[in-house]
């Protein structure tokens, strides 16, 4: 995906800000400065057969939780929430073009801790019971904002009739309760607020 598709995109988003009201553009900013849980945000470039799509969201929607993983619980969780991010199979759904993953690159460094970390939580009594690994820590939630992204880059056969993609993080990340889109291709830009129920982002108008 060339660097100018990538500056396009950007360029939308601030456009978006610059185009909206003194009122919306104060609640974007709250939001932004809140590290709102339950909202995530997902870029999308169409550049001929390929499609590089970018997913940033807070690490609670995902894992559950902010604050590095301190048992071998939390890592498993993570884990598991890295394995599902892998499945591109399971997260996007191609509406008319087949489209096959090339590359993708999942960060979850934030949160993912070590065995150090596990053994500085004993040393001061802090350990947390694996049946509680789930739920963030009260200090952890007050001092931490950690975020998750993923990467993903996927090429089409006959990439022109690519007339839709649907999302389907809300499935496997209930976490996540709106879903910010923002995209671009060769001859159309737009966004949409992405939920559960409404989870696909139309190229080439609605259906």
């Amino acid at each position: 995906m060339s660097k100018e598709y990538m500056a396009t995109i950007a360029a939308v988003l601030l456009s978006m800000n610059l185009n909206a009201g003194p009122s919306d553009h104060g609640e974007r900013h709250i939001q932004q400065e809140a590290h709102q849980h339950g909202l995530a945000e997902i870029t999308l470039a169409v550049e001929g057969d390929n499609i590089e799509l970018n997913l940033e969201s807070p690490a609670a929607n995902i894992v559950g939780f902010e604050h590095r993983a301190s048992t071998p619980a939390q890592r498993r969780i993570i884990d598991e929430a890295k394995r599902t991010l892998e499945s591109s199979k399971q997260l996007f759904s191609f509406i008319g073009a087949r489209c096959e993953l090339t590359e993708s690159e999942i960060d979850v460094s934030a949160v993912l801790g070590t065995e150090n970390d596990e053994h500085e939580e004993d040393a001061h009594g802090h350990h947390e019971q694996p049946d509680h690994a789930d739920t963030d820590h009260e200090t952890h939630s007050e001092e931490t904002h950690s975020e998750v992204s993923a990467n993903y880059r996927f090429h089409c056969e006959q990439g022109s009739r690519l007339a839709a993609i649907a999302l389907n993080f809300f499935e496997f990340f209930p976490g996540i309760e709106t879903l910010k889109a923002v995209w671009v291709t060769d001859s159309s830009q737009g966004s949409a607020d992405l939920t559960a129920k409404s989870n696909t982002i139309y190229l080439r108008g609605s259906p």
